[in-house]
């Protein structure tokens, strides 16, 4: 899935930049001779990516002669560039993943799984709606980076780390940073989450939505079943890679 999906942004790039760099209009025709093979695509393939393009605003059709790239098509072109570069990056993350990360990562779940049931809960106890108002800005953010193709990997962390602070126990505090810093040389669980096909964020809401309740209880498991989730799509990921 996600390479099929990685694919997909790379005819999208690939076309929009042929476009670019031409002088006079392109049609199928001559974009399936430079194209066609690369992505096993016909001439009627890529005309119709090319109505697409029209229908997007991405290009201009100028009749017979072809197409022309809009400014739309310009602006897209530099979205499309910053997500296949995170995509490539965080695909190299991942061909590297070893045996040795597989036990790292589970280890360093199970560790985060016993004390950030106890922040969850105690965040239940102690939010405030400014704090409940800070953890559903980071769920915005988060979905932002989503929205633009990318993978929420700090924005991920920064969300566990303020309902730790919201949770106000220095104790539990400073032994998650440590967790979390030695976990710092890995690979994030939110790419191999999102490499599995899991869908990121819900997770997220829901202990939001716990918390802003003022349930402990609820918080503490909505916590323990995200991170249980995270151990599963971790095995799943090593499994396929068996």
């Amino acid at each position: 899935m996600y390479t099929k999906e990685m694919e997909q942004l790379r005819l999208e790039y690939v076309m929009l930049e042929q476009l670019s760099e031409s002088d006079s209009p392109l049609g199928a025709t001559t974009l399936v001779l430079t194209l066609g093979k690369e992505f096993a695509l016909s001439q009627a393939s890529i005309g119709r990516k090319l109505m697409e393009f029209d229908l997007l605003g991405y290009t201009e059709n100028k009749g017979k002669k072809g197409r022309m790239i809009a400014e739309e098509g310009r602006k897209r072109l530099g979205e499309l560039e910053r997500q296949l570069n995170q995509y490539q990056g965080n695909a190299r993350l991942l061909e590297a993943l070893n045996d040795d990360d597989e036990k790292s990562l589970l280890d360093l779940l199970i560790a985060r799984r016993a004390m950030e049931r106890e922040t969850a809960a105690l965040a239940a106890s102690n939010a405030s709606s400014e704090q409940t108002g800070q953890l559903w800005d980071s769920i915005l953010e988060q979905e932002k980076v989503l929205h633009e193709g990318g993978i929420p990997v700090a924005e991920d962390r920064e969300f566990h780390r303020r309902i730790a602070q919201i949770a106000d126990n220095r104790i539990l505090l400073h032994a998650l940073e440590l967790v979390w810093s030695e976990g710092a040389g890995l690979p994030a669980t939110a790419m191999i989450r999102k490499s599995v096909g899991r869908e990121l964020v819900v997770d997220h809401r829901r202990i939001v939505r716990c918390i802003e309740s003022g349930s402990p209880d609820e918080a503490a498991d909505a916590m323990v079943a995200h991170i249980d989730q995270m151990i599963e799509d971790v095995k799943l990921y090593f499994e396929g890679l068996a």
